[in-house]
This record gives C-alpha cells, structure tokens and sequence, in this order.
C-alpha cells in the first residue's frame, strides 16, 4: 500500500509540473539495450539473464500524458546454459531460448526541464521458447512448440535533453512480470517476478 502511495505521489508530481508546459513533443521513439534477470519459477533453476534491445513509440496526448507502445526481443546469455550442465543430467539437449514481449498502456513525462523523469504501468503479452527448452533437459522429454503469455511492467526511468530531437536515456528499471501457462507446455504454469533494465536513445518529432 506504501509503495502504491509514493507512485501515486510521483504521478501527481509530474502532472503537477506539466501544468506550467507551453510545448511539448507530439511524437517520441527509442532505440534501446536492454537485459532482464529472469527467476523462471523453476527450483532447478534459480535465475538468468536475457540480453537484447528494441524500442517504443509514444503518442504525447496532453504535456503529461502519453499513449506507449513497447517491444522487445532477448536471447539468453551463457548463465542458463551453464545452470542445466551443472545439473549432471543423464542427458543434455542444447538450451537455446529467446523472449518477446509486447505491452501498451500510459505513460507519465515531465518535458519542462532538460532531464525529464518518466513512469509507465504496461499490459501486454510474452512470448518464449526457453521454457521448452528447460524443460527438455529437466524432464528428458523431447517436448516442442512456444509459450504464450501475460507481460505487464510497472517502472519508470530518465531522459536527458541533449538537442531538440535526440534525448539520452541512461536508465529505465523495472519490474517485468510474466505468466506462462500449459499451452504448448505440459504441466507447466506459473509466474515470473524479472527485473528489467533499458538505456538507450529517445528521438522526439513534432510539438504541441
């Protein structure tokens, strides 16, 4: 309740400064490097890293308020790979395993001064074919096919105005939570409490 309190309160913050706004950008797009730390939900398997980039896009409806779409794509580092050898299974499969996610939902930016923080709760969906392969190499079953599943993300991170259309990102954090159920999966269903980590760049275009 405490921690629902203080994002309100951030909200309210920034909404509050964009009131004294006269401009602000119509559109904004990042290019962005991003890595999450995965906990797979697995007592195999304690946590990893997936590593990749892709980028959002924001509708600017009001100088606080934007509309945000978010996609990424990772592949998995050597950590996941190294966890299943150290198992001494009877049997290794190679692991081999990517992630999408999609998610939309507001975002909340203050674009009156050169560092301009941001705050965004997205819903959306994942998608993955590592927990096929996990659970090749734990099962020893020769199981196929991809994952569907729930993606939502609550965070938020800084933008740093470096000229009128190119902003520096150094941080963007948050909480990624994924849920893959049974589709394609045997026996398989339940949650994923990740971190996520973004930097990059934000292009802006037009003005309001």
């Amino acid at each position: 309740m405490k921690k629902l309190g203080l994002l309100f309160g951030f909200v309210l913050l920034l909404a509050a400064l964009g009131f004294a706004q006269n401009d602000y950008p119509l559109v904004e797009a990042s290019v962005d490097f991003s890595f999450v730390n995965v906990h797979p939900n697995l007592s195999q398997i304690t946590s990893f890293n997936l590593f990749g980039g892709g980028g959002a896009f924001v509708y600017n409806i009001t100088p606080i308020i934007g509309i945000k779409a978010d996609f990424f794509g990772y592949t998995q580092g050597s950590g996941l790979k190294n966890q299943i050898k150290n198992l001494d299974l009877p049997f290794y499969y190679d692991v081999s395993g990517n992630a999408f996610t999609y998610m939309f939902g507001p975002q909340f930016k203050n674009h009156s001064s050169q560092f301009q923080p941001f705050f965004e709760p997205l819903i959306g969906a994942a998608h993955t074919n590592a927990y096929t392969s996990i659970l090749r190499n734990l099962t020893q079953s020769n199981y196929s096919g991809d994952n569907n599943g729930l993606a939502l993300e609550l965070g938020g991170g800084l933008d740093i105005v470096m000229t009128k259309n190119i902003q520096i990102r150094p941080f963007e954090v948050d909480w990624l939570y994924t849920h893959f159920g049974a589709n394609h999966i045997k026996n398989y269903s339940a949650g994923q409490n990740n971190l996520k980590y973004v930097g990059g760049l934000n292009f802006t275009f037009g003005s309001k």
